[in-house]
């Protein structure tokens, strides 16, 4: 009984000081900076766990997770709806590129119990005709699984199953 009252007391001790010190901080002290930087996706190339999610408008990418309808505006029309989209689905969530690109965009997304970083690239092209192609990857930064929330995310902000 005293082993058991001895861990439970650890444990809460455990999680007190991680509230305390901060968990996003303390994932950033363990993995290195939450944001994984920006994607290419000209080379494509995924994580090899299953860990993230790949959206993208008919045709402008291979093996998408999830098929985003033609979207009307430009560029920079669409990445601040989207933008703003995300901000209102999730509640952790940071802009970190530079905005030097009117048709990029690349967000830090905590996870909301645990604050897990997850990296979500967003990238808008003009096609003829007034609508634009979408490409977005959302990619864990810790673990091996995410069990599915890239993906969810995604089908969220583009409102597509």
């Amino acid at each position: 009984m005293k082993i058991i009252l001895a861990i439970t007391i650890l444990i809460g001790l455990g999680v007190l000081a991680v509230v305390l010190y901060g968990r996003e901080r303390l994932w950033e002290r363990l993995g290195g900076p939450a944001d994984i930087g920006r994607y290419d996706f000209a080379e494509a190339k995924r994580n090899a766990t299953p860990n993230d999610a790949l959206a993208c408008t008919a045709g402008t990418c291979t093996a998408p997770d999830l098929t985003i309808p033609d979207t009307a505006g430009p560029p920079a029309t669409v990445v601040k709806r989207l933008s703003e989209r995300l901000a209102t689905i999730e509640a952790h969530v940071r802009r970190v590129d530079d905005r030097s690109d009117p048709g990029y965009a690349r967000f830090v997304v905590y996870t909301p119990l645990l604050r897990f970083p997850d990296t979500i690239d967003v990238e808008v092209r003009e096609r003829a005709g007034g609508s634009s192609d979408i490409r977005a990857y959302s990619r864990s930064k810790l673990g091996r699984s995410d069990f599915g929330t890239n993906k969810k995310r995604l089908a969220q902000l583009f409102d597509v199953r």
